[in-house]
C-alpha cells in the first residue's frame, strides 16, 4: 500500500507546467503596442506559430473575446480556439487555448506591456503542459521547449519589427 501511494504521488509530480518567455524593447508608446497585440485577427504577421486567426465572438476585446486559430508548431499543422481569460487595459492580456492540441496541453499565452523610458517593454510568456506524462516530459526537455522558445523569441522580434517600421 505504501508503494502504491508513493507511486501515485510520483506520477502526479511528472505533470509540470513549462514556461517559456521572451521580452523586447519596442520604440513605441505602451498604448500603441497594447492596441496592436489586441488585434488578434491580424496577429499572423508577428506571431510565428499562427498562420491565420478570426474572431469567433462578437466582442473583439476584453475577457471572453475568442478566436479560431490555424498554425504550425514544430512542423505540425494545428487548429485551436482560444479565449481571453484576463485583460488589464494597457498592461496585460492572457489567452488560453480552449480546443485542439494546445488545449490538451493547457496552453496559455501571457502578453504584458510596460513603459520603459520613451518606449515599451513587451513580454510574451507561453506556458503549457506536455502531454503523455513521462514521455511528453522527456520530449519537452529534448526538443519541444527549445522550439517553442525560438518561436516566442521570433514572435517578440517580429512584433518589434512590425511596430517600428511605421
Amino acid at each position: 500500500m505504501l508503494n502504491r501511494c508513493f507511486l501515485r504521488s510520483r506520477v502526479r509530480a511528472i505533470f509540470i507546467t513549462t514556461k517559456v518567455g521572451s521580452s523586447v524593447f519596442i520604440d513605441a508608446p505602451v498604448e500603441k503596442v497594447f492596441s496592436r497585440i489586441t488585434q488578434h485577427d491580424s496577429c499572423n504577421d508577428w506571431l510565428e506559430f499562427v498562420s491565420s486567426a478570426r474572431y469567433t465572438s462578437s466582442e473583439k476585446t476584453g475577457v471572453g473575446a475568442s478566436a479560431h486559430h490555424s498554425g504550425q508548431v514544430m512542423g505540425k499543422k494545428m487548429e485551436w480556439d482560444g479565449r481571453v481569460i484576463e485583460w488589464a487595459e494597457n498592461d496585460s492580456i492572457v489567452w488560453q487555448a480552449m480546443s485542439g492540441t494546445p488545449e490538451a496541453m493547457r496552453m496559455k499565452a501571457v502578453n504584458r506591456v510596460e513603459k520603459e523610458g520613451e518606449g515599451t517593454r513587451y513580454s510574451l510568456e507561453v506556458e503549457y503542459m506536455p502531454p503523455y506524462s513521462i514521455l511528453g516530459r522527456i520530449m519537452d526537455l529534448i526538443m519541444i521547449k527549445r522550439n517553442v522558445r525560438k518561436m516566442v523569441q521570433h514572435s517578440t522580434q517580429n512584433l518589434k519589427r512590425v511596430l517600428e517600421q511605421f
